[in-house]
């Protein structure tokens, strides 16, 4: 007889051929989920604690919680899905705010996918195409950008993503009739090439966006923060898939702005705000930005990617865009503004914790990135 370790236990447990209903039971016990509570008011501490315990799930609590001294306290809820899902029923009509815990907590264990934006869901690559000289990173004039999506088109781009004004710190906020200007020759272009692939107009004016679905675009790329500008255009054009940019001020304020008393918590209730916004105007196709360098520091950027998948509760597809921004210079103390080995493993890495969309200057590398991504997902390393 002999042992060894497992690591894909559900691929396991599928090739020793168990009975189907006990399949279904045994495979949550494969994952131990874990959630952090803040300020989690003593009363309800108490009542959780006994609750988790009695379900086979625990509730770590600080050493002095014990003596109730302090009116509430920052716990950690581990348990397996079951386990969770249990609780999350059994205390549904408790007090002291334990009520609104069983709803955050439905949100996280039976997530509600969006029906009609499946296609977001799968890895796309989407490309960028900036017609403006002010861009920090390849810049293209009008003939130039016009050759850049055909070539980006062929190359087998799932999106790509035009953009005719820089939103890289300090740079100038550029007139709506200026950007216009720009995109003319482009919009025209692109009339007869929306049938190939969808394209995205990166733009924080609304009627740049409105000329943009007027051309056959489909995505808004709104950097902005602030949907509320955009909400006219959407409601127009029910199918338009829209961008939620998490920023605060402006491109000439953001880098000031970069001070969080919790980074996750505060983004969570700022995506939760703008989705409300945006479902009572009947506006649901949206995609999740975190804006990696909008208002953040490198070490939230990092912290930002790898606390990604706290995010996918919201059930909308995750956007990721880290390429040969400045933080990765920052990271590897490399001042050369090509980043590719640095943006590649930075995206590999926002993959595996749950990014769906990666908008990326460097097409061709990116599709091998993909392949080798795959190639772990797919193949089970546990059969050889």
């Amino acid at each position: 007889m002999q042992i060894e370790r497992i690591k894909n236990l559900n691929a396991e447990m599928q090739r020793i051929q168990p009975d189907s209903v006990g399949y279904s039971i045994m495979k949550d016990k494969t994952q131990i989920l874990g959630f952090k509570i803040y300020s989690l008011r003593t009363e309800a501490m108490q009542i959780l604690k006994q609750n988790a315990l009695s379900l086979g799930a625990e509730l770590v609590t600080p050493r002095n919680a014990i003596l109730g001294k302090e009116k509430s306290y920052d716990c950690l809820l581990l348990g397996t899905p079951k386990c969770l899902k249990l609780l999350r029923a059994k205390i549904a009509k408790q007090p002291f705010g334990l009520k609104t815990l069983s709803q955050s907590l439905q949100q996280f264990l039976q997530p509600q996918h969006t029906c009609n934006m499946s296609n977001f869901f799968q890895t796309k690559l989407m490309s960028i195409i900036n017609v403006d000289s002010e861009s920090f990173y390849q810049q293209y004039n009008v003939d130039e950008a016009i050759v850049k999506i055909h070539e980006h088109i062929a190359l087998g781009a799932d999106i790509i993503d035009i953009g005719a004004v820089s939103t890289r710190p300090n740079a100038k906020i550029i007139p709506a009739n200026i950007e216009l200007k720009r995109l003319e020759r482009i919009f025209k272009e692109i009339r007869n090439l929306t049938t190939h692939i969808p394209f995205s107009i990166d733009t924080y004016h609304s009627e740049v966006a409105q000329m943009a679905l007027d051309s056959g675009f489909s995505i808004i790329n709104d950097v902005s923060g602030k949907p509320e500008n955009m909400l006219e255009i959407l409601q127009k054009n029910p199918q338009a898939t829209y961008v939620l940019t998490h920023t605060k001020g402006t491109p000439q304020t953001m880098q000031h702005l970069c001070s969080y008393q919790n980074l996750i918590i505060e983004i969570d209730a700022f995506f939760q705000e703008k989705l409300n916004m945006l479902h009572d105007a009947y506006c649901d196709r949206v995609i999740l930005d975190v804006g990696i360098g909008f208002a953040k520091d490198h070490l939230q950027n990092i912290a930002l990617i790898s606390k990604l998948a706290h995010f996918k509760h919201f059930s909308k597809p995750l956007l990721i865009g880290a390429s040969h921004k400045s933080f990765l210079r920052k990271i590897t103390s490399n001042e050369n503004k090509k980043q590719l080995e640095s943006t590649l493993l930075t995206h590999f890495l926002a993959l595996q914790n749950g990014a769906n969309i990666l908008r990326v200057h460097d097409l061709a590398a990116h599709k091998e990135m993909l392949h080798i991504f795959h190639a772990f997902q797919v193949n089970d390393t546990d059969t050889l």
